[in-house]
């Protein structure tokens, strides 16, 4: 396959936040969140890339009102887990925007459409719960991507990218029932397989030391579905990890690039845009630092540049022609 580099943004606003987070306090840690965006989409515009850009369903929305009962969506199936004793869209305010905009984000798909560069917007459903945990039924990831489904529909939007909350995967079935030809798939990391105390002082070590990350090829884990494993978070700068020089995070990048090019294989960067609020000057030079270099590789004639559904579409084109060269980058369904 194509040396080829995927960026993707889990855009989420509170709702990756709201088990843990009052939003109070995430608007103190991530100001200006709708500003960055903004930002982001200006570097992707300056050097003509396409990311994938993974919307929570629910900020689709401007707006929500609850039941004659006092329910909060009552048309979705709520989740229910043991570690969140309460209902699932409990502190969902159902107002407006123009009062608790972190709950909608109606204007940010409105943004992310006008962009000059075309810009994929993708699924990362539509409360955020995790597909992966043994207590998100089928019937919730049914409810969930449905919703999602329906309201990009009326925005005329064709959702082809999947991006698991909390990376937890699970219901690939549903994902691939609903239309999703590309997902996420967890970083294949090497501490993965550590205990959870020692694998996040491994990962503050792995970007510490700028290791190089995994670059992987694109698999096909059950017909017409895709998995594009991410390679690498464009690390935010929050408590110890601001530690870490930026110049380090761009080397990283750019070793990942230059590894998918020497292997044939995808590099994935991905991140929140809320990580990029902090130390928001520098974060961003950052990143434009590495879209600069996809830039320059991609105009040199050695990289290519897509969005998930995009490269899911041109793999799944490789594998249906049969005169088509074999492609050692991509592997079929087991």
């Amino acid at each position: 396959m194509r040396p080829t580099f995927v960026i993707s943004f889990d855009t989420e606003l509170i709702w990756g936040s709201f088990t843990h987070t009052s939003p109070a306090e995430f608007a103190r840690q991530y100001p200006q969140v709708r500003e960055t965006i903004a930002m982001i989409l200006g570097l992707l515009d300056r050097y003509e890339i396409s990311a994938t850009w993974a919307v929570v369903g629910h900020l689709f929305l401007a707006g929500c009102t609850r039941d004659s009962n006092g329910m909060a969506h009552p048309e979705m199936t709520h989740p229910g887990f043991s570690w969140y004793p309460m209902d699932w869209f409990a502190t969902d305010p159902c107002s407006a925007r123009s009062t608790d905009p972190l709950w909608y984000g109606d204007d940010i798909v409105d943004l992310i459409l006008s962009a000059r560069t075309q810009q994929e917007i993708g699924c990362h459903s539509f409360s955020h719960p995790p597909f992966g945990d043994a207590e998100c039924t089928r019937e919730v990831a049914v409810s969930e991507i449905d919703a999602c489904v329906r309201l990009a529909k009326a925005r005329g939007i064709d959702l082809r990218s999947f991006v698991f909350p909390r990376n937890s995967e699970g219901h690939l079935d549903v994902l691939r029932e609903r239309g999703i030809v590309a997902y996420r798939g967890s970083d294949p990391m090497w501490f993965r397989s550590l205990p959870p105390t020692l694998r996040a002082a491994a990962h503050f070590l792995d970007h510490a030391l700028a290791l190089p990350p995994p670059v992987s090829s694109a698999m096909e884990t059950q017909p017409g579905l895709w998995n594009m494993p991410g390679s690498m978070l464009l690390l935010h700068r929050m408590g110890i990890r601001r530690f870490v020089p930026l110049r380090f995070r761009v080397r990283k990048a750019r070793i990942g690039l230059r590894r998918a090019i020497r292997e044939g294989k995808v590099f994935h960067l991905w991140t929140h845009p809320f990580n990029l609020t902090i130390d928001r000057r520098g974060m961003l030079a950052a990143l434009e630092a590495i879209l600069q270099e996809a830039h320059r590789l991609r105009e040199a004639g050695t990289l290519s540049i897509e969005p998930m559904g995009a490269l899911a579409a041109r793999l799944a084109a490789s594998v249906a022609d049969p005169d088509a060269a074999p492609d050692p980058g991509v592997t079929g369904a087991g």
